[in-house]
């Protein structure tokens, strides 16, 4: 049951995706990452309300604490990523996630990962760096060499390594509370955290909110869906294999930009990529 709560978070996250683009024609970064935090309050409140809400102690506010700080740090560094590099690039390079989640899951988490299971990490991770280089026209090499020689790729390295520790962090609130509220206090911390960012490097733009409230909020429901989903599946499986399966959604989402975005790609540019990607995520689901 894992993979469809990881394959819901996945579309759930499409959808999110394409909200914060269309805001980001009219809004700013920090705006958009702040109102991808805040605005899926609501629904994690209402989701936590029906489902009760736990008895934590000292320790489940401490962890929600830093996964909020972790997020934050992340989310910014890969922004930052993609204003000074190649998007494709970047999404490659980010992509190493999912190693970094399989080795500290199994340190700090003691999760266990098969052989099976690292296969299919493994091969679903060159699909999608085959998909990204062969769509940007790069070689296979490129990804590496720029690490050394450009800003953009070295901020998409510190975004794969701060969001390892975000997402080990939301997984052990999701174990000591539940889904449902650690995504509430979570992205409570996170929304304050960022809010002094914004007020210093986008206070203008907040008078413009209200115009935008309806995307905000189905931004914030798929955000709230995102989140619940994948920490289901964070608690029945290792964060690694979540995260791995989850990769779908680079398919899914090139898939909207053609239909909704107008973002043509060449068919015969990308296809390989996903047919390796959905090989390895088919390896994976399998393993374990």
């Amino acid at each position: 049951m894992w993979w469809l709560f990881s394959i819901a978070s996945a579309l759930c996250q499409v959808g999110r995706n394409a909200v914060m683009k269309d805001l980001g024609h009219n809004l700013d970064e920090f705006i958009n990452v702040w109102g991808r935090f805040f605005f899926l309050l609501p629904f994690a409140l209402a989701a936590s309300w029906v489902a009760g809400f736990p008895s934590v102690g000292w320790e489940y506010w401490l962890y929600s604490f830093l996964a909020g700080f972790s997020q934050v740090i992340s989310t910014l560094l890969l922004s930052k990523s993609f204003k000074h590099g190649e998007i494709s690039v970047t999404v490659t390079i980010w992509k190493l996630q999912v190693v970094l989640l399989a080795i500290f899951g199994v340190l700090f988490l003691h999760e266990t990962i098969t052989p099976g299971g690292t296969a299919g990490i493994l091969v679903s991770l060159f699909g999608i760096y085959l998909l990204n280089m062969r769509r940007a026209r790069l070689s296979l090499a490129e990804p590496i060499l720029l690490i050394l020689r450009e800003k953009g790729t070295r901020y998409a390295l510190l975004a794969a390594l701060t969001i390892t520790p975000t997402i080990l962090l939301f997984k052990k609130t999701a174990q000591v509370g539940d889904p449902y509220f650690s995504t509430l206090t979570n992205y409570i911390f996170a929304s304050l955290l960022i809010f002094p960012l914004v007020i210093k490097k986008s206070a203008r733009h907040l008078v413009a909110l209200p115009r935008y409230f309806g995307r905000f909020f189905a931004m914030g429901l798929f955000g709230a869906t995102a989140t619940i989903f994948g920490s289901l599946g964070y608690i029945r499986s290792a964060a690694a294999y979540v995260e791995a399966v989850k990769q779908i959604e680079i398919p899914v989402t090139l898939a909207v930009g053609v239909l909704f975005f107008n973002e043509r790609e060449r068919v015969q540019a990308i296809w390989p990529g996903c047919i390796i990607l959905m090989i390895g995520l088919f390896i994976l689901i399998s393993a374990s």
